[in-house]
């Protein structure tokens, strides 16, 4: 019975994982992936709304703890060590609102390119991929949550 009891838990939070992104622009977090806790802790903001937009972030031992019990289910000290020494992500987020540009913490770079035309999309917007050229198509497999997440805390009001 406790493996069913885990193996639902697990289902719902994989199944939820792929909102929680649409909830940091509310909570304030910046996501580094669509699991359960993967955030990051917001440490400052500067030129917010701006050509020069910059969050800057950094992974806490909170942050680690919250991804551990959210989707590994490990209430551990051992599980936040691992997740503190496994997460590798810079320290800020940056973008150009005026461009509708903007640059994620692994360094990856994507343009904001308003409302989805095509109704083959799951997204609501286009989002494209600088290194790729693809667009991305609102999967959390395709990071779309995770990027949008971060292009309405850099650029608010412009993908509502």
């Amino acid at each position: 019975m406790n493996l069913s009891i885990r193996l639902l838990a697990l289902a719902c939070s994989v199944a939820g994982a792929a909102a929680l992104p649409a909830f940091a622009a509310e909570d304030h977090s910046i996501y580094y992936g669509s699991r359960a806790g993967m955030h990051l802790t917001t440490v400052s903001k500067t030129g917010i709304g701006t050509a020069k937009a910059v969050i800057v972030v950094k992974h806490t031992p909170k942050d680690a703890k919250a991804y551990c019990v959210g989707y590994e289910m490990d209430n551990s000290m051992a599980c936040v060590k691992r997740a503190m020494a496994e997460v590798k992500v810079g320290d800020r987020v940056t973008g150009n609102c005026r461009k509708r540009t903007w640059t994620d913490m692994y360094g990856q770079s994507y343009a904001f390119e308003g409302r989805m035309k095509s109704t083959d999309s799951m997204a609501d917007y286009a989002v494209r991929d600088m290194k790729s050229g693809e667009i991305l198509d609102g999967s959390s497999a395709s990071g779309y949550g995770v990027a949008l997440t971060i292009f309405q805390q850099l650029c608010p009001g412009i993908a509502k």
